[in-house]
């Protein structure tokens, strides 16, 4: 013990400097109802016991002095039962005083859906994170760099960033950026006392799509000649607001973009005592833009998940989350959905409707009810 107390003072003394490294994450175990969203199983849902909240992180920090420090930042999920280990954002971060560099592979999953009460719970409604089974976009792999910092009370950042997957079934181990979408960011938000306004604006553009489906039955093709089509000039707009008024929060979120319907979310969380009481509600409109070409398709399925002809769509979700601890608390949640019909939400179809070619999904998908009783764990 002494002998290392002594070794540990000798490389202080040489001013040599170390990561601290911290273990962060959370667990939460469920009972639930969710939607079965496959084509042979429309309609139908999965019951019973089931982890979808695990997650653990490993963030080691080094302070390099004179304001500047080094992150590196990584994790991975656990599901449970039939899942296996995956891996989770890993991030490479450098504050400095102007600001602060982040560069790695993120689950991005937009600012409007962060407008959400977080107090509403669901393998669906909230993970979102390989399909668009709810009215908002899906999340979405990327490979970004971005640089933020403020200027005066505002939070400014702009970002360049490559997508990982989406349109087809590439192994996101491949290595750049197989489908060829790329976008640049800028974004900002501006807090005026309990009221907090942000936005943001992207460009996105795609130069290749290395398979497309070219039939109502599914045949692909490889992504040569007429496939490798640019893509650019697509755009993105996001606008949200939030108020605390104390007795509760509200917060809300809109969002127009290039070759999807219209997007909307609206919230409010109200504390009481050890509880929390959340109401969410969201909603897009229906998918009427016709793709020019097989890129174009495929670059609107890789940013979306929505085919031509998916109709509209929105979700109703309460939650009531009772805090045991501040690391400890047991949830309620109950979500419906509504659609109009034929080929709501990845309504049975064929490939080729998945990238709007030729969409003919005839089934709605039938999300109509979630719920699920949650004990999650933080540490």
């Amino acid at each position: 013990m002494k002998k290392t107390l002594i070794a540990l003072a000798a490389v202080a003394a040489t001013g040599a400097s170390f990561a601290q490294v911290t273990m962060s994450g959370q667990l939460g175990f469920s009972w639930q109802q969710s939607p079965a969203v496959v084509a042979s199983a429309a309609g139908q849902h999965v019951q019973g016991f089931s982890i979808q909240d695990g997650e653990i992180y490993i963030t080691a920090t080094e302070d390099l002095g004179d304001g500047w420090k080094a992150t590196a930042r990584g994790g991975f999920t656990m599901r449970g039962r039939g899942n296996g280990v995956a891996d989770r954002d890993a991030t490479v971060s450098l504050t400095t005083p102007f600001g602060v560099l982040t560069t790695g592979a993120l689950r991005s999953c937009g600012s409007i859906n962060a407008q959400m009460s977080g107090v509403v719970t669901g393998t669906v409604y909230s993970s979102n994170e390989s399909n668009n089974s709810v009215p908002l976009d899906k999340c979405s792999i990327i490979d970004v760099v971005t640089f933020s910092t403020k200027l005066a009370d505002a939070t400014v950042s702009v970002s360049y960033g490559e997508f990982e997957g989406g349109a087809t079934a590439l192994n996101s181990n491949e290595r750049g950026n197989p489908l060829g979408v790329t976008f640049y960011a800028l974004g900002a938000e501006y807090p005026i006392g309990p009221l907090t306004l942000g936005g943001d604006w992207t460009n996105f553009g795609a130069v290749t799509v290395n398979t497309v489906a070219t039939s109502a039955t599914g045949t692909t093709a490889t992504a040569t000649g007429a496939l490798f089509v640019p893509v650019d000039g697509k755009n993105r707009y996001r606008m949200y607001a939030k108020y605390d008024a104390g007795f509760a929060k509200f917060a809300g979120g809109y969002q127009v973009k290039d070759l999807a319907a219209d997007q909307y979310v609206a919230s409010v969380a109200v504390p009481y005592g050890n509880f929390v009481f959340g109401l969410d509600y969201m909603g897009r409109g229906e998918q009427t833009t016709v793709p020019k070409n097989a890129a174009e398709a495929g670059m609107g399925y890789a940013l979306s998940g929505s085919r031509l002809g998916d109709k509209a769509s929105s979700a109703l979700g309460l939650g009531a989350t009772y805090n045991l601890s501040k690391t400890t608390n047991v949830n309620a949640s109950y979500i419906t959905y509504t659609d109009a019909g034929a080929n709501s939400k990845y309504a049975a179809g064929t490939a080729a409707s998945a990238l709007g070619v030729n969409a003919v999904g005839t089934t709605p998908a039938q999300l109509d009810t979630e719920y699920r009783i949650r004990l999650l764990k933080t540490f």
